[in-house]
């Protein structure tokens, strides 16, 4: 690992809890929570941005070398995720969870993208709209998006209708999900290398 890298990744982390101080001056600040010398405390929020776009410039910059140094990567994330290779049969033992690890993962992805794909809604529409005298209808259907855009509108008059259960997507938000991956593999990482040295 460079000394740069070495550098770089001790000011982020030792720096992280002064970050989340700022932020929340910030956001105390910005609400109005603080009374005391006006100037003073807003040149120390003017300051808290520049700090939090070094800090975000900074971390895009250690993701960027996590995924393109080998040495970065397998030094730091062996460290966040407590990988320990002393020996030979520590080295088996992590190889083997690694891979129901990642074939644990694939199985969650395909999982969250059957969820994120299908669409269920069960509804009931007024008398005069019934079909073949039934009110009640199911509506199943499957609808991919690639990319996030603003939600289609739907052609043709909405139909008032009373909604007994609607599902058209993950609850979860993108950061929601991708944090939930992470702490999904190291999780199962982790216990996994536990059974297998017990």
């Amino acid at each position: 690992m460079r000394t740069s890298d070495r550098i770089l990744s001790k000011i982020f982390l030792y720096g992280l809890p002064a970050v989340l101080g700022l932020a929340l001056f910030c956001g105390f600040y910005e609400r109005g929570f603080f009374k005391g010398p006006a100037a003073g405390l807003a040149v120390l929020h003017d300051l808290t941005g520049l700090v939090l776009a070094v800090w975000m410039a900074l971390t895009i910059y250690l993701s960027a070398r996590l995924i393109v140094s080998e040495p970065f990567r397998d030094k730091v994330l062996a460290r966040i995720t407590f990988i320990k290779e002393r020996d030979e049969r520590e080295a088996l033992l992590t190889g083997k969870a690694t891979k129901t690890t990642f074939l644990a993962t694939l199985a969650l992805l395909f999982f969250l993208l059957c969820l994120s794909c299908f669409q269920v809604s069960v509804y009931r529409l007024p008398p005069e709209k019934a079909v073949n005298g039934k009110t009640g209808i199911v509506s199943l259907g499957v609808h991919v998006d690639l990319f996030q855009g603003p939600a289609a509108r739907r052609q043709g008059q909405e139909i008032r209708r009373q909604d007994i259960f609607l599902y058209t997507a993950l609850p979860v938000s993108a950061t929601g999900i991708i944090l939930l991956l992470i702490i999904w593999q190291v999780a199962w990482y982790n216990i996994l290398m536990r059974r297998a040295i017990k």
